[in-house]
């Protein structure tokens, strides 16, 4: 059984796997890989699938060479305790995306998996805006207005850029 604090992060081949017009991975893997952000823990991971199911996942993904334990340095780049990193920032760009698939997957499951990597794809503050307009368009569609508007007041519009 894998520490629960544990925390991977994709490595270049699981970002190739997620970002390339190529899918090896089994649809169960591959939201996993989605998922894995390099900021949540195997217990934060463990309620998105069935009971005791996360940690052959997490070991089939390493194993594979998708992720691996994260490690790297992200207290310099971080800002300070009690200090928002500033909105134009790469570290808020990606905070964004993260906030905003980590949605994604919580409000439509496997059903969100394409929205989710349109969202890992988004090069930049602009293209992220007009996805995270889709996502808007179709939490509407499936779950009614209230959802998308609370989805869109939870990732906000301006997150900068």
């Amino acid at each position: 059984m894998l520490d629960e604090t544990l925390v991977f992060h994709k490595t270049a081949l699981g970002a190739e796997e997620i970002g390339g017009p190529s899918r090896t991975l089994a649809a169960k893997l591959r939201r996993a890989l989605i998922l894995v952000d390099g900021a949540k823990s195997v217990a934060q991971l463990a309620p998105m699938f069935r009971q005791g199911e996360i940690d052959t996942i997490l070991e089939e993904l390493q194993a594979a060479g998708h992720i691996s334990l994260a490690g790297g340095e992200v207290a310099s780049s971080a800002p300070a305790a009690g200090e928002a990193a500033p909105a134009n920032s790469p570290l808020r760009f990606d905070e964004a995306k993260r906030a905003a698939m980590r949605e994604v997957m919580d409000r439509l499951g496997p059903n969100g998996d394409s929205l989710a990597v349109k969202i890992e794809r988004a090069g930049n503050p602009s293209e992220l805006r007009t996805v995270l307009g889709e996502a808007e368009r179709l939490l509407s569609a499936y779950l009614g207005a209230a959802a998308a508007r609370a989805f869109t007041q939870k990732i906000g519009r301006d997150f900068g850029g």
